[in-house]
């Protein structure tokens, strides 16, 4: 088998109305970069990432236009592969990824992060074709025989004119439609403010549910020690990216040596040496890092092994359709993340009280969800097909 083509489309989806916000920063216009490797034997597989930087920029009217990181694959990584066997994962991973200490390796003005965004779309691609070839679903190849996939739906995002009614009102809406886990933003208000919060997301909810907290790097360690007390009462599974960007590992770590509420990060981890390096010092119970944002399914599983290896489990950020494949298969997977589907709600006044994924309508079919699982279909590779109609509707080209 060989590759034939790498094909890759930017879209940008119009930006968000009602806008909401995580902790510290604004939830930005969605995008994605789409790849599709086309092989001499039929089979494409399909990659994206819904995280890849500058691949897109305002033009003078509001109106998205590419950027010069939506060059990277066909100007760079397709000429890499064209020819090459699609089978071999590895190989091309380590060809792709060594573009990024090369010399000139930024002359077109490309980041790191975006080269490693754009590999994570194309060693995702691979994967798809290599579980195709197979006849197997990604999370079979990789040895999981477990289907139904443990999650939490993402929410409780800040709005303007979001209080505490319409918090409540989100929280019991999940609960009604089964979820038993849900994680909520903390740290964009006063500290007492986000305590009264939590505490009436509990009383919403009720005991049995999971609930996870994610202050986004709003505190520093001591105000996190701190905050943790008072939101222990609300028995919280864990406290996600407690402290800010600048006290790092060690902040992080005194955190977790002073609290007894479990400790979540590495959704920004670059690569799998910084995640180890993370999951060995930092104190963390769970490891979020993200294989859609960086490096792919290839570096997701180096992340696994050396995890395992220190205790902690995998709980990835974002991506469930993708994670969920990969947490099934791994002996230390945890948990996925979700966003609620707007199908299941009756109204546009009920999804403007929640962050709703609109990107779902990229596909045109969807893992099941029920009773707090994600169930993957039997299907070959990853089991995503793309919705053409929306590919053209967002589809950026000038």
């Amino acid at each position: 088998m060989k590759i034939t083509a790498v094909e890759a489309a930017v879209l940008v989806w119009p930006p968000m109305d009602p806008p909401f916000w995580m902790s510290l920063l604004p939830v930005n216009r969605p995008h994605e970069l789409v790849v599709r490797v086309q092989t001499d034997e039929g089979i494409t597989g399909i990659g994206h990432s819904d995280q890849a930087g500058s691949i897109f920029r305002i033009g003078a009217h509001g109106e998205p236009r590419l950027a010069n990181a939506a060059r990277i694959i066909p100007d760079v990584i397709e000429p890499l592969l064209a020819s090459e066997d699609p089978l071999e994962v590895e190989w091309h991973w380590q060809r792709i990824f060594g573009l990024t200490y090369r010399h000139h390796w930024n002359a077109e003005g490309w980041s790191r992060s975006s080269m490693l965004s754009a590999l994570a779309a194309v060693d995702m691609a691979l994967w798809d074709i290599r579980a195709k070839a197979a006849g197997l679903p990604v999370y079979q190849l990789l040895g999981g025989t477990d289907p139904k996939v443990p999650m939490y739906v993402a929410g409780g995002y800040y709005r303007e004119g979001k209080g505490i009614d319409e918090l409540v009102a989100e929280c019991r809406q999940y609960r009604e439609h089964g979820y038993s886990a849900l994680k909520v933003r903390i740290g964009g208000m006063s500290l007492d403010e986000d305590v009264e919060r939590v505490r009436a997301i509990r009383d919403a909810v009720g005991p049995d549910m999971k609930l996870m907290l994610d202050a986004n790097e709003a505190y520093d360690s001591e105000m996190a020690i701190r905050a943790s007390e008072l939101y222990r009462d609300s028995d919280i599974y864990w406290f996600e990216e407690p402290v800010a960007w600048y006290e790092g590992n060690a902040g992080m770590k005194r955190v977790a040596d002073a609290i007894d509420i479990p400790v979540a990060g590495g959704e920004q981890a670059a690569t799998h040496w910084e995640a180890e390096e993370m999951a060995r010092t930092a104190g963390i119970s769970f490891m979020e890092f993200d294989c859609m944002r960086t490096g792919g399914p290839t570096e997701w599983l180096r992340v696994s092994e050396a995890c395992k290896r220190l205790g902690v489990e995998m709980a990835p950020h974002h991506g469930a359709h993708i994670h969920a494949h990969l947490v099934s298969a791994a002996s230390n997977g945890a948990i996925i993340e979700a966003f609620p589907d707007p199908a299941m709600y009756s109204s546009e006044d009920q999804l403007e009280h929640v962050r709703w994924d609109r990107k779902r309508e990229l596909f045109s079919n969807h893992p099941e969800v029920r009773d707090g699982f994600m169930w993957l279909s039997e299907e070959p590779g990853w089991g995503i097909e793309l919705d053409e109609d929306v590919m053209g509707r967002l589809e950026v080209t000038e």
